[in-house]
């Protein structure tokens, strides 16, 4: 008899199960409309008795208005008994204990399944979710009638013959709620400290053995189910439910029942500390807590997870999925036998599975059939001899920017070579796809090859491009898509190397860093863990911030320009912040000098290092959440404004080619000071960059990711890393490292872990960044020794694309040359506004906004081509029409509004001004047909927090004092850009600070 099979005597009533098996409490959504038990919600539950010790029944709501799903079950009137009685009856009768889970579902309940009542909860805080209804907050009388509806509920229980009731305290449900400091923030006897907080649930439980004592029972089972954690600020945190529990154990109860997906899980609060909670749990649990028997749940398939369960430290297991695919879990694990995992098709009345359910299971439901022909031609193909017609064939694949040359040769046999035609192709990002996909499929001849990280549409593209060359050839490309490929061999080789700097990271502040660091003198390797370098500075429009005035002063200023310098020379003195009160001084008689020029006709655009500075730090909100400002900062922004000119003539002397024709503004940039270069994007700084650093005789080693810094006595002295193959890197430094991998905004974990605004959107927002960017290089400068700063500010860009988050489709033009509009037709914004303004202004107007254009402003677009555009109006990324009228009726929005707005945007170009929004900088005016409409939506775009830095680069440690030996350049940092980045300042940081961190490690600064 295996340890599942015994026999566990329950808590306070020693009340024995037969198995240490549970049946989880799943929703099935199968109840009548009114809560009412049905016929088929019977034959499921007794279908899945027997052998479990226990069949948690799924949530019963305990008042009417209470649910949070549809076909929810009720346990709210008398009326329900009858039919509660029928179904604990067929779950007995196979020999199993029927116990009743019952539930509120408080804030979480959607009025669209309560009659449309506002939800109720402790207090009136929303939940973080989209749509999430701001709940009333609860009387006491409220609060009392609540605790009698659940010792009413088991009252009913028990005359429905349940053998107990499982009281939901998880899943941020009403008792969750009240014990959460997010939902709770009454200042009553209800709410306050945890103790207080504390009062809900004891109440409820209190009433629940209340209730049991006056029927005289001896052995009803009373469980408590909870969820460890939450992820909210503030919120519930592991110690506190460890409190919580020695309460609800001290006043009896049978079984603690963990709420996880993975009964392994550790903590989301600190994803960094990996031990289990469970391992917690018995770590931190009580004398009273240690007396209750303990569920675990969440990724237990298998006779085998059951039984590591119990000896990581549960008492017994809770199974869901597996009941639901295979209604004879419990006995086939206790048997030791193979459990199903998936249902097939045609098995929901074998399963004896209710319409609603199998309708929302359907991802656990696969068509056998299909699948067993499926593996059964795999197998045939495998074994099928492919031959080509001898020769050079060309076809195609479907890459970024449209059809994909490949051109491949064939031998009677093997594919000898395959070229791929990327001159029309996304420039840089691609190009890791173009060199390895080739490599991968001679090496293997085979097409079953996994796509790269980073380049998935590009690698796609590829082997698309050789599979139809291969029908070409007269060969089986649907059989050498099925061949297996060669076994890799992990490398177990370990390299170990002496070298003056390490860089982590290939992107803009890295190749910086190294170049400079080359330039003094001293050896450089640089690691980078994707297949090719340019991180997600190959990403960015190219804009580079830097205030210089002689060349500005030849462009005129353009209409909102001068009166948004009057506002700012009119702030009075009392509203500057001291630290920068002199460079405001300068700055405003800069601008009286400027106004007198401008009454004398002389109109140009005015720009200066003090406007940079001021506008950069402003820009940053530099605001803690509770209104206590963040010091520390202006040093770090006073270097970057200070000395951006500086990178803007090192990087022409790097041979960067800037235009020199115009005067641009990147959205959110609030000012024209940007230097752009002729070719588009961010690749022409990796590519000119990564030249010089080879020609220089520094090494790019890529597929290899830094794992840990080397300190020893303190001080920084090399990297450990590990490539791709297995190779392991022990590189030692004479002068020291230099961090610059990015930020983490590709890290969702991450972003909830730091901003808990995330909990709720970031699986479903998408990024405008490198999958690259997950934030390991500030994971392993802290592990060394530095504070971070800054994590919870994280920036969205307003104008991604609504489908994958990237900047690099549809029309974007500078803010003054368009217009964006509503779902209603209607400008709702400044559109030279800071980023952080228009993301908030999107979501305010429904997420999804558009940017209108015409064919004059086409010709303004950035980083893009005639045939890219005209793809993409094909694929119906950008949306095009004759007149407005007809671009109103393509996007769904009222004609009227839409022709309004054009009109009297059109007027405020032609007066200078624009008295709804106050525009910055108004351009070109929206008139010339055909007329565009680009879809945008915000994306996860920048991540201000990191490593703390001085103004030399060097990290600091959480005293403020130098690490020895560490240096730190770009979006890895914390304290430049504080709560909001200004548009075309993340080029001028990486470059000014990559300059400065190779500096500064050269000379052991």
């Amino acid at each position: 008899m295996t340890k599942l099979a015994k026999a566990i005597a329950l808590g306070s009533t020693h009340t024995k199960l037969k198995s240490r098996i549970v049946m989880a409490p799943m929703t099935i959504q199968s109840a009548f409309f009114d809560g009412g038990v049905t016929q088929e919600m019977i034959d499921y539950y007794a279908a899945r008795s027997g052998e479990a010790g226990a069949v948690i029944v799924e949530s019963a709501f305990v008042e009417n208005y209470g649910r949070a799903f549809p076909g929810a079950l009720g346990i709210n009137s008398d009326k329900h008994i009858a039919g509660l009685t029928k179904l604990a009856t067929a779950i007995k009768e196979k020999g199993s204990k029927a116990i009743l889970q019952i539930y509120h579902a408080g804030r979480m309940a959607n009025g669209e399944f309560n009659g449309g009542h506002q939800p109720i909860s402790a207090s009136a805080v929303a939940a973080l979710r989209d749509n999430a209804e701001t709940p009333l907050a609860m009387s006491e009388e409220q609060i009392e009638a609540m605790i009698d509806n659940f010792a009413q509920a088991v009252n009913r229980a028990i005359v429905a013959g349940f053998d107990g009731v499982e009281i939901h305290g998880a899943n941020t449900y009403l008792i969750q709620q009240f014990f959460s400091p997010h939902s709770n923030r009454r200042t009553d006897k209800w709410g306050g400290d945890r103790e207080k907080r504390s009062a809900f649930p004891l109440a409820v439980l209190e009433q629940a053995k209340a209730v049991v004592a006056s029927h005289q029972l001896s052995d009803f089972i009373i469980g408590y189910r909870f969820s460890p954690e939450e992820i909210e600020q503030p919120g519930i945190r592991f110690e506190d439910s460890m409190f919580l529990l020695d309460k609800l154990a001290k006043c009896g109860l049978d079984y603690f029942h963990f709420s996880m997906g993975n009964y392994m899980r550790n903590s989301i609060v600190n994803p960094e500390d990996t031990t289990p909670l469970i391992h917690q749990y018995h770590a931190l649990k009580s004398e009273n807590v240690a007396k209750i028997p303990v569920i675990g749940v969440g990724g237990i398939a298998q006779h085998s997870d059951a039984l590591d369960a119990l000896t990581q430290g549960y008492d017994m297991v809770s199974v869901g999925k597996g009941f639901l695919v295979d209604p004879q879990w419990a006995q086939k694990a206790l048997a030791a036998e193979t459990c199903a995992e998936v249902a097939d098709l045609g098995q929901q009345q074998q399963l004896v599975i209710p319409a609603p359910l199998w309708d929302i299971m359907d991802y656990m439901i696969v068509d056998g059939a299909a699948e067993a022909l499926k593996q059964q031609r795999i197998k045939e193909l495998q074994n099928f001899e492919i031959t080509f017609e001898p020769g050079e064939y060309t076809a195609y694949g479907y890459g970024h920017n449209g059809q994909l040359p490949v051109t491949v040769t064939f031998s009677n046999d093997e594919i000898l070579q395959v070229q791929v035609d990327s001159s029309k192709e996304s420039d840089g990002i691609a190009n890791p796809a173009f060199e390895r996909i080739p490599q991968q499929i001679l090496e293997n001849q085979t097409l079953n090859i996994d796509v790269i990280s980073g380049a998935t549409v590009s690698s796609q593209a590829v082997i698309d491009g050789v599979s139809n060359a291969v029908d070409l050839a007269g060969g089986n490309s649907e059989a050498l898509r099925n061949k297996a490929r060669k076994e890799v061999q992990r490398s177990t080789q370990t390299i170990q190397e002496n070298v003056d700097v390490v860089v982590v990271g290939g992107g803009g502040a890295g190749l910086s860093a190294a170049l400079t660091a080359l330039d003094n003198g001293k050896s450089v390797v640089i690691l980078e863990k994707f297949p090719a370098i340019g991180g997600n500075t190959v990403r960015t429009g190219g804009w580079v911030n830097a205030a210089e005035a002689n060349w500005q002063k030849a462009f005129p200023a353009i209409a909102g320009e001068v009166d948004y310098l009057k506002a700012i020379a009119a702030t009075p003195e009392s509203d500057i912040a001291p630290e920068y009160l002199s460079d405001f001084r300068v700055l405003k008689d800069q601008l009286e000098n400027y106004f007198l020029d401008v009454d004398s006709g002389k109109n140009y655009l005015f720009d200066s290092t003090e406007l940079h500075l001021i506008q950069t730090y402003l820009g940053g909100k530099r605001t803690n959440r509770d209104g206590t400002p963040i010091f520390g900062q202006y040093d770090l922004v006073n270097t970057l404004t200070s000395r951006a000119m500086e990178s803007i003539d090192w990087l022409t002397q790097k041979g960067i080619d800037f235009n020199r024709n115009m005067v641009d503004i990147a959205v959110g940039a609030l000012w024209r000071r940007a230097h752009k270069p002729n070719r588009p994007k961010g690749v022409e700084f990796v590519e000119k960059l990564q030249k010089q650093i080879i020609a220089q005789g520094g090494r790019i080693i890529t597929d290899t990711r830094a794992e840990e810094l080397i300190v020893e006595k303190g001080k920084v002295t090399g990297v450990k890393a590990t490539h791709a193959n297995g190779t392991k890197y022990q590189l030692t430094t004479n002068n020291g490292v230099v961090l610059a991998s990015g930020g983490f905004g590709a890290n969702t974990k991450m972003l909830q872990k730091y901003n808990n605004y995330w909990t709720e959107i970031a699986d479903d927002i998408k990024t405008t960044n490198s999958p690259a960017l997950i934030g390991d290089g500030i994971d392993i400068g802290e592990k060394a020794g530095a504070n971070l700063v800054g994590m919870e500010y994280i920036q969205l860009m307003p104008i991604g694309d609504p489908k994958s988050g990237a900047l690099l489709t549809g029309l974007i033009v500078p803010p003054e040359n368009f217009v964006f509009v509503n779902q209603q037709g209607k400008r709702f914004v400044d559109e030279c506004q800071s980023r952080d303004v228009l993301s908030n202004a999107f979501f305010d107007n429904g997420g999804v906004v558009y940017m209108i254009a015409d064919e004059a402003i086409r010709n303004t677009a950035a980083n893009t081509t005639p045939e890219t555009i005209e793809r993409e109006i094909a694929e119906g990324i950008i949306i095009k029409a004759d007149t407005i009228a007809q671009l109103a009726k393509k996007i769904n929005v009222p004609v009227a509004e839409l022709s309004q707005t054009i009109e009297r945007y059109n007027s405020y170009v032609d007066e200078g001004r624009d008295p709804e929004f106050h525009k910055g900088a108004l351009g070109l005016k929206v008139e010339q047909g055909p007329f565009y409409a680009t879809p945008r939506k915000p994306s996860v775009h920048h991540t201000m927090g990191g490593l703390q830095i001085n103004t030399k680069a060097c990290v600091l440690n959480k005293d403020g004092v130098q690490i020895p030996g560490l240096y730190a350049a770009g979006e890895v940092t914390g304290g430049i850009h504080a709560g909001n980045r200004l548009g075309g300042n993340a080029l001028i940081d990486i470059f000014t600070y990559g300059r400065i961190a190779g500096d500064s490690v050269s000379t052991n600064a």
